[in-house]
């Protein structure tokens, strides 16, 4: 696990999030928090997830290249993932 906050630490920690897509099990968001720090957050699959402090054109610019990936791929079919009781998403399959 990470050093830092989760993901979902981040996005329920306030602010405004600057660009947001979730496709093919791949959800990015990138948050501005309300101290002016800019947040990569990144969820693969609903299991693999990063919450990555930079820059914000540093962040829009990777935003920018996983959209560019995902929409490469030519899936862009949104995945639903379980999730526990508190609403974080938990190791297992995707439904569809």
């Amino acid at each position: 696990m990470a050093d830092g906050p989760s993901m979902e630490d981040v996005l329920n920690g306030g602010g405004h999030k600057d660009a947001t897509f979730h496709l093919a099990g791949t959800k990015v968001i990138v948050l501005t928090d309300d101290s002016g720090q800019t947040w990569l957050c990144r969820r693969d699959d609903g299991v693999r997830e990063s919450a990555t402090p930079m820059g914000r054109v540093e962040a829009l610019q990777v935003f920018a290249a996983a959209l560019a990936e995902v929409l490469d791929s030519g899936d862009v079919t949104p995945r639903h993932h379980r999730r526990d009781r508190c609403g974080r998403h938990v190791d297992g399959e995707a439904r569809s």
